[in-house]
């Protein structure tokens, strides 16, 4: 069964409650919470204790992510993550980094906060090259040695966060995530994470998306499992073409933008605070959330809504009901979605599902755009990459029919 773990923001607790109580189960399938796993930031950790509770009491593994890629640029002073015992608000040289003293700051930092997962320190690496990928390689061997030192027998989740344009390149694959893939392996942790960067923006065009899905592919052939860190746009194509999981957040955070991320943080000119806004609306139809506006205007609009609606009763008995509780619905959503997936019995059957579920989602897109410009909404439905899935998984499909019938 592929795995959906959920990214709880900091006031996520009261939605992880009710998505982990007992009788929340999903209608298809075995009746289990639709969060496999629950992971959150390390700031969220220290804030939201009763989280890793949640996560204990519904039996579902809690990871906290250090977010250490925060310490390769500037950060906000007054920013929590800043606050926490392996942050800085300085932006750090890979020659400053004190490598044994920051894996054990962030391993009992995780351990304290309850964690059941660890995840050791890791940085973004803009090519095989890049010192920074090198150093992450080897703050993973130093997360196995500190934690076989201190008898500390927990599961190990490295992640591998890397520029997907350089990462991507299979003229790359042997120095970057094959490397990669031998230390895990060698260190018999047996999971891995994938952080490509950037991808699932609406830009995304064939070549792109091809690489993602190509490289990903070559990662789960190193006989690991795999999961996709920060994708919710292209997670269930990627558990289609064969990954374990994937990872992302309620109505937010479906997509890898590292550099993004990291620019959120830094301090602002006028002396404001960075962070992203509140969770949109997830559309099933379109494979992705849309900003609530968008989300009010299309599920308000008579012929538009029978195509963006949810259609499950027991998720969302009205459309009121979207609206009201969108983090809820995003979450139980995706989690219907991926069940049906794994519910097939070949990749080939998968990865046509995913193809025509584009498919669809390209006409719709191009449908409630029609509709957005009526209403003089300025937003818009980007389909580039809805198109460019359709095609990659469809020609991903066809290999594995030729691979059945070679």
């Amino acid at each position: 069964m592929a795995e959906l773990l959920i990214r709880a923001a900091m006031n996520d607790h009261l939605v992880v409650s009710d998505l982990l109580a007992a009788g929340s189960g999903l209608r298809l399938a075995i009746r289990r919470p639709p969060i496999a796993q629950l992971v959150t930031d390390a700031h969220v950790a220290e804030a939201r204790p009763q989280l890793a509770e949640l996560a204990q009491g519904a039996g579902v593994p809690f990871l906290v992510d250090p977010n250490t890629p925060f310490l390769q640029s500037e950060v906000d002073p007054d920013d929590r993550w800043a606050q926490l015992p392996f942050g800085q608000a300085e932006a750090l040289r890979v020659s400053d980094v004190d490598r044994g003293r920051l894996v054990a700051e962030v391993v009992d930092f995780q351990v304290d906060k309850n964690a059941t997962t660890i995840i050791p320190p890791y940085f973004y690496g803009s090519s095989p090259n890049d010192p920074w990928f090198a150093l992450s390689i080897n703050l993973i061997r130093q997360t196995a040695e500190y934690l076989d030192a201190n008898d500390i027998r927990l599961p190990v989740l490295p992640i591998m966060c890397a520029q997907l344009q350089s990462f991507g390149n299979e003229l790359m694959w042997s120095a970057g995530v094959d490397r990669f893939i031998a230390t895990v392996n060698d260190l018999d942790m047996g999971s891995m994470a994938l952080c490509f960067s950037p991808a699932g923006d609406g830009k995304d065009g064939y070549g792109k998306v091809r690489r993602l899905f190509d490289t990903a592919r070559r990662a789960k052939a190193g006989g690991l499992r795999v999961v996709a860190w920060h994708q919710g746009i292209y997670g269930p194509g990627l558990v289609a073409a064969g990954l374990d999981g994937y990872e992302c957040g309620m109505g937010t955070g479906e997509q890898t933008n590292v550099a993004r991320q990291q620019s959120s943080r830094k301090p602002r000119k006028d002396g404001s605070s960075g962070g992203g806004g509140g969770a949109g609306i997830y559309i099933e139809t379109l494979g992705r959330s849309i900003p609530r506006r968008v989300g009010q205007i299309l599920l308000g609009e008579i012929g538009m809504r029978p195509k963006v609606m949810c259609d499950d009763e027991g998720c969302c008995p009205s459309v009121s009901a979207t609206l009201d509780n969108p983090r809820h619905h995003a979450v139980r959503s995706r989690a219907r979605l991926l069940a049906q997936l794994t519910e097939q019995p070949h990749d080939r059957w998968r990865l046509n599902h995913i193809a025509r579920d584009a498919t669809a989602a390209v006409t719709i897109a191009k449908q409630a755009n029609s509709v957005l410009e009526r209403e003089k909404a300025k937003e818009r439905i980007r389909t580039s990459n809805l198109e460019a899935l359709a095609q990659v998984a469809g020609f991903l499909a066809e290999g594995e029919a030729g691979s059945r019938s070679a």
